[in-house]
């Protein structure tokens, strides 16, 4: 069915939820009401968003207009305490299949967890709000979707010139594990079989954004995954790209902050698992971190000191959090 047939589809059964604009405890109730309605979704794909500047709003147009064969739903899960995107939402109700939960928590990972109980679709993604989709984004990743063998697919992502960004991607389709998925995943790339998420309970909500460990969630989801029962299967493809803006450079005071945050979550993740492949990947990180802090270069090496200092807070504050049950506030 196509996108806008589909949107007037779903709008006149939304008009009994308020324009499809739910809290998270009438999950249970819409999902009944969205199967009956339509049960072939390929793609979900759960936004969390908080003080929007804009950004969902290029998200979301980047999404109009994709291939009306490719069936995919949008999820928006808004944390903001007030009602700044709900015209924005509703803009879109005709022209995209959308759903948007009011939630009263601040916290991506509890977010995306609630976004992805309330998903149709045989997978769920997690883009950032602030990401772009090109138009060949989801069909590259429907794609591999198509492998019954594969419970997880990844992309990169790109800077507006099209370079890749925030990690050193591979540059060939692999199959990941998780002694290699640090170069091969981020949580805005991330496609996995809805089942197989909640079957592991989505994301630990004690990372990621506006948690205590402000990142590393699909780092610790993966590395879940990789360690369960099951014999997981992950695809890194870099044809799945998203455009994704480019935070650091500038080196600078603010740079420096945010690798101590997102070295305290990788620190904790350590902590938490201390499995071989994390520890490795935590020894990797220091040795390189502290070479970059020799070369004395500024804000640069000052980042780098941060992430140090960040690795070992955060594997002193995981140790409390995940061994002895002691989380600080």
């Amino acid at each position: 069915m196509h996108g806008k047939q589909r949107g007037r589809l779903l709008s006149h059964n939304a008009r009994k939820l308020g324009h499809r604009s739910i809290n998270d405890f009438q999950i249970d109730s819409f999902k009944t009401m969205a199967a009956n309605t339509q049960k072939d979704v390929l793609f979900s794909l759960v936004v969390a968003t908080l003080q929007d500047d804009g950004e969902l709003d290029e998200f979301l147009a980047s999404t109009v207009g994709l291939d009306g064969n490719l069936i995919f739903e949008i999820i928006v899960v808004d944390q903001n305490k007030d009602n700044r995107i709900s015209k924005l939402i509703k803009s879109y109700e005709n022209k995209l299949d959308i759903l948007h939960i009011k939630v009263n928590f601040i916290g991506a990972s509890r977010a995306r967890n609630v976004g992805a109980r309330a998903a149709r679709g045989d997978w769920v993604g997690f883009p950032d709000d602030d990401c772009l989709f090109f138009p060949d984004t989801l069909l590259e990743a429907a794609r591999l979707a198509r492998d019954d063998s594969l419970q997880v697919i990844t992309g990169k992502t790109v800077d507006e010139t099209g370079a890749g960004n925030l990690l050193r991607w591979k540059s060939k389709q692999i199959l990941f594990d998780r002694w290699n998925m640090f170069s091969c995943l981020t949580e805005a790339t991330l496609f996995i079989r809805r089942d197989a998420f909640l079957n592991i309970k989505g994301f630990d909500e004690s990372f990621g954004p506006g948690a205590f460990f402000p990142a590393a969630e699909g780092m610790e989801l993966m590395n879940r995954l990789f360690s369960g029962p099951e014999n997981i299967r992950a695809c890194y493809s870099p044809d799945i790209r998203m455009q994704h803006p480019t935070k650091i450079p500038p080196w600078n005071k603010w740079a420096a902050k945010r690798f101590y945050e997102y070295a305290k979550a990788d620190g904790a993740l350590i902590a938490k698992s201390m499995k071989p492949n994390i520890i490795y990947f935590g020894i990797r990180s220091a040795a390189s971190a502290t070479l970059q802090v020799l070369r004395i270069r500024g804000w640069r090496s000052a980042a780098f000191g941060a992430r140090l200092a960040g690795l070992i807070w955060g594997f002193i504050s995981g140790i409390f959090t995940f061994h002895l049950k002691i989380q600080e506030r």
